[in-house]
């Protein structure tokens, strides 16, 4: 059973375009991180600078251990570097109808 993560992020004041350009090429299906199923980008229609990526990953240990590798390579601190703090990650799991 796949695993959404929800990361809940919000770009420092007038940094929202950059942080969506940032991450635009992860957009969509198979976005090339080992056990992503696909990545999807929502703005908050009020919150001019927040947003939620949406992750569908194998498991909640693939994307920890992506996550982990991503940060010990330090691939993620122009991603961190936007934003007015630390991102808030949630752990879902899909429920099959």
């Amino acid at each position: 059973m796949s695993v959404l993560v929800l990361v809940r992020a919000t770009a420092k004041p007038g940094k929202r375009q950059e942080v969506v350009e940032m991450l635009a090429p992860f957009v969509g299906e198979n976005p090339g991180l080992e056990g992503c199923l696909r990545v999807e980008l929502v703005i908050d229609a009020v919150g001019p600078d927040r947003l939620i990526i949406v992750e569908e990953w194998t498991s909640a240990e693939a994307h920890k251990a992506s996550l982990a590798s991503l940060e010990e390579a330090g691939a993620l601190d122009d991603f961190l570097a936007l934003l007015a703090e630390a991102p808030v990650r949630t752990y879902h799991a899909l429920i099959d109808t």
